[in-house]
């Protein structure tokens, strides 16, 4: 009777509108062995998603759910994977060809109420007019049939489940200060506006025509906005962006994204301009393995492209970006040469540690005679979040004495009071001077990211750093999308 209650085990309830579902889940690793299977009427079949099982010993798996509207139990005991498409909820067919200028892949899922989902991916080898847009070789395009779009919609039903998941931090020590601010961003997001055509859809532009090639991570803070509001739109708009990035600025030779310039595909890649873990999250969601693969390779590249300049070139955000993103993607593929990469940039950026200045340095930052320029938005903000993530995987009582250090003088200059927040100084003989402060800005927002969670707490009851935060971003902010993904991105915001 014990063993039948536990192969019955309740792992997942999942609402249904009698429409079918498809969306990734993370199931505790014990529970696959024994499959899987519904209590209720439908009918259900999983496989693993391509990542490695979390560090809590959960796996994420694609699950394909046809059901009758209310809801039903994802239990254990059952049927095991379906890696080839063919179960009891639906049968996956694939079909590959060489059109004119490059070639197609049809994904087919036919599900077993009848409905059925088509994606076309064509892949350009040379110039290619589609419906009077014109698509350079290397670039594809991707059309889904309608209901496709929707089919991971349980992920909007629970807000709770982001936080489980990891998507979204876990709630406490923001109180009224981040509801204002989620509230605010509804109207941000109501605002937002895709590029014109099928190839600007999932991009945005600044008021200067500046196409922002998704800065900052525009599909990651729209899909913490999407399930934390329950929006619908947003979390289309997400997937969009997730597809744009893949599909239209991808750089064949590098493997890594092109920067945001005057055209999808003008400037060249950096280090220091490559965000992934939007795009794993939304293929995690999907079950989209195609978007997981290509989080993974944008990785690689990043591992064979380590961040360099010397003198004024020496940036911060080259090293730390890629930081924070190989130690995001290590979570779910820790592949050797992820690895050994975000260990060296860790090594390179805990060597810039200046006791004196109680900061890291870099060559941007010295402005002669002994004076350092703290970008404290980006120490606090970046830096400081990539370097607990390593130290989380990677533990050294050095580098931690050295975080600790860096996080205690920030904290203190958060906190002095005055009008504002500070997000730049310069140290001189270790001694801040030259303070500028913001109010309204995502700078300023982004400087709280820092901050650990008690702190934070303590920073968000004072009335000066709530009045700096108050309707950020603008809604009239001519680069709405890079300071809205800025600011969503953000742990604090979401807490």
């Amino acid at each position: 009777m014990a063993c039948a209650l536990l192969l019955q085990a309740v792992l997942l309830t999942v609402p249904c509108d009698g429409e079918p579902m498809r969306f990734g889940a993370p199931i505790e690793v014990g529970a696959l062995d024994d499959g899987l299977s519904l209590r209720g009427k439908g009918a259900l079949q999983w496989r693993p998603l391509p990542v490695a099982p979390t560090e809590d010993g959960r796996q994420w798996v694609e699950l394909a759910i046809v059901a009758p509207r209310g809801s039903v139990r994802v239990v254990r005991g059952g049927a095991g994977p379906d890696d080839d498409g063919g179960g009891a909820a639906f049968v996956r067919e694939q079909v590959e060809r060489d059109v004119a200028g490059g070639h197609e892949r049809t994904t087919t899922w036919r599900w077993c109420d009848g409905t059925v989902d088509v994606r076309r991916r064509c892949v350009f080898a040379e110039r290619s007019v589609q419906g009077h847009e014109v698509f350079v070789a290397g670039e594809a395009l991707t059309t889904d049939s309608a209901g496709l779009v929707a089919r991971a919609r349980c992920w909007r039903a629970e807000p709770r489940r982001a936080i489980d998941c990891g998507l979204l931090p876990e709630r406490g020590g923001g109180g009224a200060a981040t509801r204002d601010v989620r509230r605010h961003l509804v109207d941000v997001v109501a605002a937002l506006r895709e590029l014109p055509g099928v190839r600007g859809a999932g991009d945005f532009a600044r008021g200067d025509g500046t196409v922002t090639n998704l800065e900052f991570d525009t599909t990651f803070a729209l899909l913490r906005h999407a399930v934390s509001a329950q929006d619908p739109r947003a979390f289309a708009m997400a997937q969009r962006c997730a597809r744009h990035l893949v599909d239209r600025d991808l750089d064949g030779a590098s493997g890594l994204p092109f920067v945001h310039g005057v055209g999808h595909r003008s400037s060249t890649p950096q280090p220091g301009h490559v965000w992934l873990r939007g795009l794993l999250w939304v293929g995690l969601l999907t079950a989209d393995d195609e978007l997981v693969e290509a989080a993974r390779g944008i990785g690689r590249a990043l591992a064979a492209r380590p961040p360099d300049g010397q003198g004024q070139d020496e940036r911060l955000r080259d090293f730390a970006w890629p930081l924070a993103e190989l130690e995001f993607l290590i979570r779910f593929t820790p592949e050797p040469v992820l690895v050994a990469a975000a260990d060296r940039i860790a090594r390179v950026v805990l060597a810039r540690f200046d006791p004196a200045a109680r900061t890291f340095r870099f060559g941007e930052g010295e402005v002669g005679d002994g004076l350092y320029f703290e970008r404290a938005w980006l120490t606090a903000g970046l830096l400081v979040p990539a370097l607990r993530a390593h130290l989380a995987r990677r533990p050294d009582v050095d580098a931690a004495e050295k975080l600790r250090v860096v996080e205690e003088a920030l904290l203190e200059r958060i906190g002095s009071g005055g009008a504002g927040l500070p997000t730049h100084w310069r140290v001189a003989n270790g001694r801040a001077v030259a303070e500028h402060r913001e109010r309204g800005t995502v700078r300023a927002a982004f400087l709280l990211d820092g901050a650990p969670a008690a702190d934070l707490r303590r920073l968000l009851r004072r009335r000066s750093v709530r009045r700096a935060l108050a309707d950020c971003p603008q809604l009239e902010d001519p680069d709405l999308p890079t300071s809205f993904t800025l600011l969503a991105r953000c742990d604090w915001v979401w807490r």
